[in-house]
Formats: C-alpha cells, sequence, structure tokens
C-alpha cells in the first residue's frame, strides 16, 4: 500500500511539471490583428472607359485596358474598422473611340484620371477579408498630340473587396477586385459651354498592406 501510495505521489509530481510545457506547445498560434497604423498599396488593372455626354450633340465613348494605384494611409478607430485617407490615380491610352456609330483607334491619346479623399475598410475576421470604400474629388485630363485639357473637380468612388494573407506580423499581401467612377464636368469653352464626362475602371489589383 505504502509502495502504492508512493507511485501515485511520483506520478501526480510528473503530471504537474510536464502539463504546464504541453498544454504551451497546444496553444493557437495568435492571430495578427488590425490594430494602430495603417498603409497600403493598391496596384491593378482592367477595362477603363471615359463618356464624354455632349460633343456636338452626341455622346463619345474611349474604351482601352487601363491600370490603377492607390496609397492609403490612416488608423483603426474601432475594432476591424479602419479610416484612411485616400490618393489614387488610373490611365489608359491608345483608347478604341466609338462617336456617330463610327469607331477608330486613338493610338496617340492618353486618358488619366487623379482622385484624393477618404475611406472606410472593415475587416472580416478570423478570414483577414474586408470591404472598403473611399469617396473621393477626382480630376480627369485628355492628352493628344499637341492637345492637353483637364475637366474640373468632381465628386467619385472607389469600392473594393479583398482578401490578404499575414506575411509576418505586420504585413499582409493580398489580392482585390474594385471598381472606381469619376462623375466629372469639363471645362467651359470660349461660349459657355461645358459637358459631363464620366470616367470607371474595373478590375483586379494586388494589396501590400501594413499594420
Amino acid at each position: 500500500m505504502k509502495t502504492f501510495k508512493t507511485s501515485f505521489i511520483y506520478v501526480a509530481l510528473i503530471i504537474s511539471i510536464c502539463l504546464p510545457s504541453s498544454l504551451v506547445g497546444q496553444e493557437t498560434e495568435e492571430i495578427p490583428s488590425h490594430e494602430g497604423f495603417f498603409l497600403r498599396f493598391l496596384a491593378g488593372g482592367g477595362p477603363g472607359s471615359m463618356i464624354i455626354d455632349d460633343v456636338l450633340g452626341s455622346e463619345l465613348s474611349a474604351k482601352a485596358t487601363g491600370g490603377l494605384f492607390h496609397f492609403q494611409i490612416g488608423g483603426e478607430i474601432s475594432e476591424n474598422l479602419v479610416l484612411f485617407g485616400d490618393l489614387g490615380a488610373f490611365t489608359f491610352s491608345g483608347p478604341e473611340v466609338s462617336y456617330q456609330r463610327e469607331s477608330f483607334t486613338a493610338k496617340d491619346t492618353e486618358i488619366s484620371s487623379f482622385a484624393i479623399g477618404v475611406g472606410l475598410t472593415y475587416y472580416i475576421m478570423p478570414n483577414n477579408m474586408y470591404l472598403s470604400g473611399s469617396l473621393l474629388m477626382a480630376q480627369g485630363k485628355l492628352k493628344e498630340p499637341g492637345f492637353e485639357e483637364e475637366s474640373q473637380w468632381g465628386p467619385g468612388i472607389l469600392l473594393s473587396i479583398g482578401k490578404e494573407w499575414w506575411v509576418g506580423k505586420q504585413w499582409g499581401l493580398g489580392v482585390a477586385g474594385f471598381f472606381e467612377l469619376h462623375m466629372l464636368e469639363s471645362k467651359e469653352d470660349a461660349w459657355g459651354y461645358k459637358t459631363d464626362i464620366k470616367n470607371q475602371i474595373l478590375g483586379i489589383a494586388f494589396t501590400a498592406t501594413m499594420y
């Protein structure tokens, strides 16, 4: 009986020593969080277009594959919710132009849109997916050989949905689908005439985010 009690004490002592270390080994890895500082680079491309509402009484459209870049910086304002400033642009060149039932390629034409604004990103955890939207003020530019014209500033939006994978504790690399739209107006010409302009791009982007 005495031997049994002694053996029991030894077993209990071994368990008490070994159990904590084994539990530490079984702890789930801590998932990084979206706290404090936020910085995201977004670059991608897809089909873009410029639509001018009225050119001598007819609509003119220009379409081509374009590229997009955005720089977003801010910080977390509540759990998984980030507020940021947004600076970006998209551009496309050599568009296919349609006007009055005719189409042609404008090889030396470049269309671009620049924007600045503020946005929100909400992360769906622990999958690290997100929904993001920005309200923008934008300006468009049309450039051809010997000719360059800018639009007036107007409102715009950038919407995206994405997924990021952690690379260390502070960086995430990901992919996102995006849509950006700028609702602009041309500057007045010599006769006081101006027209509406709509610049937009839809596509896929790669992201790099620092938390």
